[in-house]
């Protein structure tokens, strides 16, 4: 059974930024209602530090505690449909994780479509990555993560890695991730109604955003990391919601990963909203944080 918190933002959602988003062609519309979503968070716990910085030509949210000197890294790509963004949820969810990892979490604050539509995300976020390394930042003191669209640019980020020969992190964690555009997956129309964020008509409308309308192949690696092989990549954690429009997206890299001898870690969570583990009021929330920070915890032993 689920929270009564669950169920209840689950109603707030549907019957508030679903219906106003529903079947919008308009990218301001998604933005200005996605900036009234960011308001509901908390305040950070006072041992966090917050600060900005340019790191290769792109602003950056740096989260770590205060007087902290930890080597390890965490590079974190947000979601957002590829168009929006919501800082304090994010920035909260991360903090929430810094605090009991002893990280420097490193946030991109990434170009954005329609107006600069992809590979710029990408690109962005693999030059930061790379950066850590010409740094000397070692491998196994980094972590990647990311959610929703960022989950797609952070595994991506990760394939253009190994195939430009440059190291693997120490592990990966996606929430939610976007994984195949191409719409493929069971859960693309069985959870179309289900989920309680998301149409499939405004999916499809910010993947467009994303792709410009241009000719590309919707199985390209770095559009679709579904179809990617992973053969050589670090350990992965996935959560997901079992009623959202990207389920399969998790449940299909886990089992593509294992496949390729990638060692992984799936949880689907019963009526779960789409990146639930960012909504901190959920219990649910709470103990998805606990197992990302277990999971963490054991790749750095």
């Amino acid at each position: 059974m689920i929270s009564w918190q669950a169920r209840a933002l689950n109603l707030f959602l549907k019957q508030t930024v679903k219906r106003s988003i529903e079947n919008t062609k308009d990218v301001n519309k998604l933005r200005f209602q996605m900036r009234a979503l960011d308001k509901f968070v908390f305040g950070t716990s006072s041992n966090i530090e917050r600060s900005q910085s340019m790191r290769e030509g792109t602003l950056c949210d740096e989260i770590k505690l205060k007087f902290s000197n930890s080597k390890k890294k965490l590079l974190y790509v947000h979601g957002g449909a590829f168009v929006f963004k919501t800082p304090a949820i994010h920035n909260n969810f991360i903090a929430r994780l810094a605090e009991p990892l002893d990280l420097h979490a490193i946030v991109p604050d990434y170009p954005l479509a329609p107006e600069y539509p992809f590979p710029a995300a990408l690109d962005s976020c693999y030059v930061i990555y790379k950066s850590l390394l010409d740094a000397g930042t070692l491998p196994e003191d980094i972590i990647i993560a990311g959610d929703s669209a960022g989950g797609n640019i952070a595994l991506s980020l990760l394939l253009r890695a190994r195939r430009n020969g440059l190291p693997m992190p120490n592990c990966c964690v996606l929430i939610s991730p976007v994984a195949d555009m191409t719409q493929s997956g069971l859960s693309s129309v069985e959870n179309r109604y289900s989920d309680a964020l998301f149409s499939l008509d405004v999916m499809l409308y910010c993947r467009n955003l994303y792709l410009e309308g241009a000719n590309h192949d919707l199985h390209n690696e770095e559009i679709s990391p579904l179809f990617a092989d992973f053969t050589g990549l670090p350990p992965f954690m996935f959560h997901a919601g079992s009623t959202e429009l990207m389920r399969d997206d998790s449940t299909r890299l886990a089992e593509f990963m294992q496949a390729h001898g990638v060692e992984t870690h799936l949880q689907v969570w019963r009526e779960m909203p789409h990146v639930f583990p960012l909504f901190e009021q959920l219990p649910e929330s709470k103990a998805a944080l606990q197992q990302i920070v277990d999971f963490i915890k054991k790749q750095q032993n």
